[in-house]
């Protein structure tokens, strides 16, 4: 207790010790040489030095590095106040001024204001640069990375060609408008001391026309670039404005080439705003879990991210105006279209997936249970007809299922020679478990339904691999696996979990406890929440995340066993870092942008690293990260819950100014950098079913949709309600 206390006391002091100014906090300390040559940052055996050492300062003005050090270096209220004058070769003349402060927690923070005192003819563009190398030679395998939606870990299962997929590069310039959150961190692997960078009160403007990888040099960029380099030695390091490299996703690349950096500068122009605040500093946890956690909510607590309030109820209604408005029977194939034109709201085809973004059977469930719960019965006859059709048309003698079908206004219904994949039947088996169900608790038995789920379950038992895993995708026609990926296995759990608590076969159960070891083992374990975006290549990405917290709850549900809980949480924890908690703004100039004035992209997530696109697909998992909030106590997780269930939503024309023909459609997927707000002006059935298939499980549990009314309960009720239905997960038995 007497260490704790000491080091609060001595956090944020500067002390003058040896021709040195130095700051404290905690364990950490920066030091500042008053002759203005070190820079130094401490933390235990490791010392990091300023980039570039022994310079302090970095520019670089039309390809011509300028280092310098601190002509001035004294202690101010605000902290140590460091300035300095770099000048090129042409002769332009640049003021340098860096305030550093103690922060809490073995933090320091930097602000940094660069002026143009003279500018000469020949200089067109400048950038700066701050970071700090670590002050022994390493390789990039002696580090575990953390940026969020692009690098976890060692970034295993990501091709080469994606950013930060090839190890063999030595710069790792991340922009920052391609970040959830801007920021980074690399742990050491032997002494588990993990450096991170924020930018802090970034505002990431551009404008439009800002794309490709040529140079481009206009003071109206504002957002930085974030990352490391991995040379003889490792560095953490920022660069204003944002260069990407030596991999982006910013313009085209000849067909060959895999590497290259899009530059982007400011001019040599007195007057141009070029200022920036970064807060850096160490982190000691004890695994690569705990260091996620850890340097996320530090970031998230850095800009508080806003929530906008939205009326559930009224998304509700809306949503459910979709669904029945796009319904139609083609020749006996009853469906929703596979995708819909916006604004102008034109269904482009009819072609029914089961699950992941077709959704037919779950979104026939959700017309389905309004019917029943309004006494609307033409809603509940074709809903019926929809799932009918998958009954009695999907399924062969072994149980397995065809998943997508044609349909058309003259002939009949054709199936695709496309695989079963367990992401597909999971969403497509839980949407026929709900449809049964609330049939039953409405007095209507279907056992047909019910049957459906037990022969698929009862293949997935007849087929499950010995070590209890699954894999990703199998032939319809011979029901041999076509992929040898196992790290869908998490998709499949929460369904056969609920198929036991619904007939109470313990088949179903062992099937699924198998299952969860693997997943336990292999994705939990190694931190491996890969290929859940079946239509993308086998990466890590969040719906996989989502996917294992699904699975680990349901099982923390039917055992009780506290390793379920820690592991969906450590998914909850992983899944969130995909979520914009910042405002990047609409470009300048931009009068094309599909994203709604009223909104911003706060809330929206990237589907997947190795690009970066975004949409509300969190909005599927608002239930889940309540409940853990209920479970551990943790205020973070709420507001977690909270923003998504709300933002998720605002990208709905609710208000009827996007102009969409029905307010309760809303776009498939959106660009945060290049042509930000710009979407593929389509929405599909899943983005009907992320909005309400959370509100449905709100309701099982608490009679409720809006997580801000169920919050003025007492806690003590709220926790006997998500127990009472954690025990039957809100379904009818048989």
């Amino acid at each position: 207790m007497k260490k704790i206390v000491s080091i609060i006391f001595i956090a944020m002091v500067a002390i003058e010790l040896h021709a040195s100014l130095m700051l404290e906090s905690g364990e950490a300390r920066l030091e500042i040489s008053q002759d203005g040559n070190r820079v130094a940052m401490v933390c235990g055996d490791d010392c990091y030095e300023n980039l570039n050492a022994p310079f302090a300062v970095t520019l670089e003005v039309n390809g011509e590095t300028l280092c310098g050090n601190y002509k001035s270096v004294e202690k101010t209220s605000r902290g140590i106040e460091c300035r300095s004058e770099l000048k090129s070769k042409n002769g332009s003349i640049f003021e340098i001024t860096d305030i550093y402060a103690a922060e809490i927690d073995n933090h320091f923070s930097m602000e940094r204001s660069v002026g143009v005192k003279k500018s000469a003819t020949g200089d067109s563009y400048f950038n700066s640069y701050f970071g700090f190398t670590l002050d022994r030679k390493t390789s990039i395998d002696d580090f575990e990375f953390f940026v969020p939606g692009i690098w976890y870990r060692d970034n295993t299962s990501l091709h080469t060609r994606f950013l930060a997929g090839d190890y063999t590069d030595n710069y790792f310039y991340f922009r920052e408008d391609r970040l959830p959150l801007p920021v980074v961190s690399a742990m050491d692997k032997s002494s588990r001391l993990a450096i991170d960078m924020i930018h802090v009160d970034a505002n990431p403007e551009s404008f439009y026309g800002e794309e490709g990888v040529n140079r481009i040099v206009d003071g109206r960029m504002q957002f930085g670039s974030i990352g490391f380099t991995e040379t003889d030695s490792h560095t953490v390091v920022f660069a204003f404005p944002g260069i990407e490299g030596e991999k982006t996703y910013t313009g085209r690349f000849p067909e060959k080439a895999t590497k290259g950096f899009s530059y982007r500068s400011h001019p040599v122009e007195q007057g141009v705003k070029h200022s920036y605040k970064l807060c850096f500093g160490f982190n000691r946890v004890d695994n690569y879990p705990q260091l996620v956690e850890t340097v996320w909510k530090q970031a998230w607590n850095r800009y508080t991210p806003t929530i906008h309030k939205v009326d559930v109820k009224d998304a509700y209604n809306a949503s459910i105006e979709v669904l029945d408005a796009y319904l139609l029977n083609l020749n006996g194939a009853p469906g929703w279209p596979f995708s819909i034109y916006l604004p102008n709201g034109i269904a482009r085809a009819y072609n029914y997936q089961m699950g992941f973004i077709g959704f037919q059977i779950s979104n026939a469930y959700f017309l389905l249970r309004n019917g029943l719960e309004t006494g609307n019965d033409d809603y509940v006859k074709e809903a019926e007809e929809v799932i009918d059709f998958w009954v009695e048309n999907s399924q062969d003698d072994t149980g397995l299922v065809r998943t997508w079908a044609d349909a058309y206004v003259d002939r009949e219904v054709t199936w695709r020679d496309y695989n079963t994949f367990m992401r597909v039947t999971a969403g497509g088996m839980e949407g026929m478990m709900g449809a049964w169900s609330i049939m039953k608790k409405h007095g209507h038995d279907r056992p047909e339904w019910l049957r459906y789920c037990k022969r698929y379950a009862d293949w997935l038992a007849s087929n499950q691999n010995s070590d209890g895993s699954f894999y990703l995708r199998y032939d319809w026609k011979t029901g041999e696996p076509t992929h040898d990926s196992k790290y869908t296995t998490t998709n499949v759990i929460r369904f056969l979990v609920e198929l036991y608590s619904a007939t109470g076969d313990k088949k179903y159960l062992d099937t699924a406890l198998k299952a969860g070891e693997y997943s336990y083992n292999v994705i939990h374990h190694d931190y491996l929440y890969v290929g859940g975006v079946i239509d993308n290549p086998n990466v890590k990405d969040r719906e996989s995340g989502q996917m294992a917290i699904y699975a680990f709850l349901a099982l923390y549900d039917v055992t009780g066993d506290s390793k379920w809980k820690e592991a969906a949480l450590q998914a909850a924890r992983y899944t969130e870092t995909f979520m914009f908690s910042y405002k990047v703004p609409m470009l300048i100039g931009d009068y094309l942008t599909d994203f709604p004035e009223q909104a911003d992209v706060v809330g929206q997530t990237l589907i997947a690293t190795g690009h970066s696109g975004i949409d509300n697909g969190l909005a599927f998992s608002s239930f889940q990260y309540y409940r853990l909030y209920l479970m551990t106590g943790d205020k973070h997780l709420l507001q977690v819950a909270r923003l998504i269930q709300n933002n998720t939503l605002t990208i709905m024309d609710l208000n009827g100014d996007m102009g969409y023909r029905y307010r309760g459609l809303l776009t498939e997927c959106f660009n945060p950098q290049a042509n930000r707000g710009h979407s593929v002006r389509q929405q599909l059935p899943w983005n009907q079913a992320s909005i309400l298939e959370p509100m449905h499980r709100f309701m099982d549990a608490f009679g409720e949709w809006d997580i801000d009314v169920i919050e003025q309960w007492p806690l003590g009720k709220r926790i006997e309600m998500i127990e009472e239905y954690a025990k039957t997960q809100g379904l009818q038995h048989e």
